[in-house]
């Protein structure tokens, strides 16, 4: 392989690196696990999938209504909805503090505990990658901010420029040095004909399907679908557009608990932070520079006021503060609906709710536009032949899951609408996980039994939680 290589005008390093490639076992895709949290729940009528009972692979994500989750239908054989979980205890919003960690009883914010996305991360020994826009409020770290526990509450990293700079600031942080990212850019000069001389030459040397041959079959499909470009590998730092918007508007900020002057605090800059945010944790998972990430949008009972999301719509008696306006909101029954009337999400007045719908849909549109649709379009650089999403579990969920009931448990609203917790996962943690399915048992299973199962799907076998039965056996390929 070496010597072919150098037939075919490769450089000697370059050709050193495709010979000891060619000679190279298979390895395991690596794997990436995300966590994003949405703050005060859902309005059912704008949410729950419209499902085929007898089949429940055939749902529909954006004909509910307005649709929350509509952003995701694209995405539909990469997604699983799950109903029929349940949270350990907690009162309303105040469940916040133990809903990932499975932490039974009455949530207050002094105990020890653990939350999925550090017990993943320990499992297979990493730091995760812990982030938050507006995450807490301005003058203080308390129990309305605290989602992600290290045995200690873990205070999420405000600002995307100094995470971006830890990360990609400092040549070490970047896989500058990655063979095969180094490879796969020297086998981009090849031409059609030359990448086929080396299929044929490595299909003499073995049977398995060594690195070079994924790299050879990425190739092959660039060469084949005549790209416009993008990021194939992370040879450099990435392109940050929104981290370097942050920058220029933060600069001079004062970085405490003050409140006032502190840009990472300010209402006005969240939908840009978000967007940063989620902009760098996209490239800090194309680029393995983290395998597992986490993001805390708001703080729990945050009144922002969400009037860009519908600046057309009328606002609700509370008007369109995100906590005591969208969120409280109460659901009106349908005209015609009775407390018999057969189940479904049409009981509920679509009307009466809208807003705090798009409220809700505008995080899927976020999560959409800033991450899914990088790690959908990227090419693995770290596994050639797939897709960052097909090598990654993205896990959405809340605190609650009706907003105006706070339920943290299934139950059947008057009239007759069934309310699950928001709970969502896309992709396919390197074909760990069965998805594009609607997941749903009956009676409530614990949340940890699902933290179980993507704790197995990403290799993090040893976790724990405290109020888990067991795997969701069936979800694990």
């Amino acid at each position: 392989m070496f010597l072919r290589a150098l037939a075919l005008g490769l450089t000697l390093p370059a050709a050193l690196r495709l010979a000891r490639t060619a000679s190279a076992g298979s390895v395991a895709a690596p794997k990436r696990f995300f966590l994003f949290y949405m703050p005060h729940g859902v309005p059912v009528e704008h949410y729950n999938p419209r499902v085929s009972e007898g089949d429940r692979s055939q749902f529909a994500l954006d004909e509910t209504n307005l649709s929350i989750l509509g952003p995701l239908q694209k995405y539909q054989p990469y997604v699983n909805v799950y109903q029929g979980f349940k949270y350990p205890g907690g009162d309303t919003h105040d469940g916040l503090v133990n809903c990932l960690s499975g932490l039974p009883g009455k949530p207050e914010d002094t105990t020890p505990r653990t939350t999925l996305e550090h017990a993943i991360a320990r499992g297979l020994g990493v730091k995760p990658l812990i982030l938050g826009a507006c995450s807490h409020i301005a003058t203080n770290f308390d129990k309305n901010g605290k989602l992600f526990w290290d045995g200690t509450a873990v205070e999420p990293q405000k600002s995307p420029v100094a995470a971006a700079d830890a990360l990609f600031g400092g040549a070490a942080a970047v896989p500058g040095s990655n063979v095969d990212a180094e490879l796969r850019r020297d086998l981009l000069t090849l031409t059609a004909s030359e990448v086929q001389a080396l299929q044929a030459t490595l299909g003499d040397l073995t049977r398995e399907k060594t690195k070079l041959a994924r790299h050879l079959e990425a190739i092959q499909g660039i060469q084949n679908s005549n790209p416009s470009g993008g990021q194939t590998s992370c040879t450099g730092a990435p392109y940050l557009p929104n981290v370097d918007q942050v920058r220029a508007a933060s600069a001079g900020s004062v970085a405490d608990f003050s409140g006032g002057d502190d840009y990472f605090y300010q209402e006005s800059n969240f939908p840009l932070l978000l967007a940063a945010q989620l902009e760098l944790v996209a490239q800090a998972l194309v680029c393995n520079v983290t395998s597992v990430a986490a993001l805390m949008p708001m703080f729990t009972s945050c009144d922002f006021n969400f009037k860009f999301t519908n600046p057309e719509g009328d606002p609700p008696a509370g008007g369109f503060a995100h906590h005591s306006g969208l969120s409280h909101t109460g659901y009106l029954a349908a005209a015609g609906a009775q407390h018999d009337s057969p189940l479904s999400v049409n009981n509920f007045d679509s009307k009466t709710r809208a807003a705090f719908a798009y409220a809700q849909r505008w995080f899927a549109e976020q999560l959409d536009t800033h991450l899914l649709q990088v790690l959908a379009n990227t090419d693995d650089p770290a596994a050639p032949g797939s897709k960052v999403l097909d090598n990654t579990i993205v896990y959405w969920m809340s605190e609650i899951g009706d907003g105006a009931g706070h339920t943290t448990q299934s139950v059947v609203e008057d009239p007759q609408v069934p309310a699950y917790l928001p709970l969502v996962s896309i992709g396919k943690g390197g074909g760990a996980l069965r998805t594009g399915q609607v997941v749903r048992f009956d009676e409530d299973r614990p949340a940890g039994d699902l933290y179980l199962t993507f704790a197995k799907a990403m290799g993090a076998s040893g976790a724990s939680f405290p109020d888990a039965t067991g795997p969701v056996t069936e979800l694990l390929t």
